[in-house]
């Protein structure tokens, strides 16, 4: 490999690292792996690559994945093309020319109902956990923003409280936390004070977050996933039902009770309306045959 195939390697590096940049911590490493691949597979620098690179990686992403992921994998490269343009790296937007796959809309089945909701919260095994989920569903939080969640982030509002979420593409918001979740919180908070021995050296200091494991570092997001797999599999909810299945829940659940769409959209976070509108109708146990008589 000649100097100049190099530096155009390196100098490929450096701006996918840019484009990953502004990106949040999930993304970045879900994006990252989409690109070691996509790299791996047409094994040239990005300013050589054509349109039929591209044709031929996704007709091999085709034999291999589902066509959701195929669609996502697509999206991302799309991303870093238009990227490269927007910041002069390339004259031309090769990934403008790959359309991405359309693919069912799964949203509805994504939603369980308020019963099995709450099958979850009361499979869970620990004060801790009852709380996390209670927080995730109640509040409609990412699993992100929970395992980064301190108390600092934490403050009481009439009968219960309120936290500043840190979100996806780094922005900031309050949710408010209703009073019977705020109470698990404050229990929580309590038994922990409790727990820790004057001038104990051996509890570090990342103590401050609100959901750790038993060696007092926050909850990595693969533990979170591992409790709700659980508490689905003791419960008798859905095997498939996982963290974010309790995010679409509360939007749809919060719409059924007449909650603003606007306020919804403040309250998940969503950067577009859109988004959030796709909750809206979604009800996997209501549809129109219910008013037909057959």
């Amino acid at each position: 490999m000649n100097n100049n195939v190099l530096t155009r390697a390196e100098t490929d590096r450096e701006i996918v690292y840019i484009w990953l940049g502004d990106k949040s911590r999930t993304t970045q490493v879900s994006y990252s792996s989409i690109v070691t691949g996509f790299f791996s597979f047409i094994n040239k620098p990005l300013a050589s690559v054509a349109i039929e690179d591209l044709q031929l990686w996704h007709r091999r992403l085709q034999l291999t994945d589902q066509p959701s992921t195929v669609s996502n994998k697509l999206r991302a490269i799309k991303s870093l093309f238009s990227f490269c343009v927007k910041v002069n790296y390339l004259s031309i937007n090769v990934g403008s020319y790959i359309k991405c796959p359309k693919v069912k809309e799964k949203l509805a089945e994504r939603i369980l109902s308020e019963s099995d909701c709450l099958k979850l919260i009361s499979a869970t095994k620990s004060d801790r956990d009852r709380a996390l989920l209670c927080l995730m569903y109640g509040c409609g939080l990412r699993v992100s923003e929970v395992c980064s969640l301190t108390w600092s982030d934490l403050q009481s509002c009439r009968e219960g409280g309120k936290c500043t979420v840190f979100g996806k593409g780094d922005k900031t918001r309050v949710v408010l936390i209703p009073s019977s979740v705020w109470e698990l919180l404050m229990k929580l908070r309590t038994r922990r004070a409790n727990s820790i021995r004057p001038l104990d050296m051996s509890v570090p200091r990342l103590i401050d977050a609100v959901f750790v494991s038993r060696t007092g570092r926050p909850l990595e997001r693969t533990m979170v996933f591992r409790i709700v797999k659980d508490c689905a599999k003791r419960s008798g909810v859905s095997e498939k039902a996982s963290c974010h299945w309790l995010r679409h829940s509360h939007a749809s659940h919060a719409i059924e009770s007449g909650c603003n769409l606007r306020l919804l959209q403040q309250s998940l976070g969503h950067s577009k309306l859109e988004t959030t509108e796709r909750y809206l109708h979604i009800n996997p146990d209501q549809g129109s045959s219910q008013f037909i008589n057959i």
